[in-house]
């Protein structure tokens, strides 16, 4: 599902229970601790299939990918570093 400013809701889930006060932190983290050399684009996965929010935060550059996940308060749970 892609989201735009307005809000928008989905079965269980409401944007607003996003901690985007920690999104821009995560971005940084992805983009300058796993192993992108020039970032080029990134993009947020926000979903609750288990029930507990889970944030991803996937970096591309030039050759590679690279994406930490977050819990719902924006902790970062696991690291997928470029290879």
């Amino acid at each position: 599902m892609v989201f735009t400013p307005a809000e928008v809701r989905a079965p269980g889930f409401q944007l607003r229970s996003l901690p985007y006060e920690r999104i821009p932190a995560l971005v940084e983290n992805a983009s300058t601790t796993l192993g992108i050399d020039s970032p080029q684009s990134w993009q947020l996965t926000a979903d609750r299939i288990t029930g507990t929010l889970t944030i991803r935060i996937t970096v591309t550059g030039p050759d590679s990918t690279a994406s930490p996940e977050g819990d719902g308060a924006g902790k970062v749970l696991r690291r997928s570093p470029a290879p």
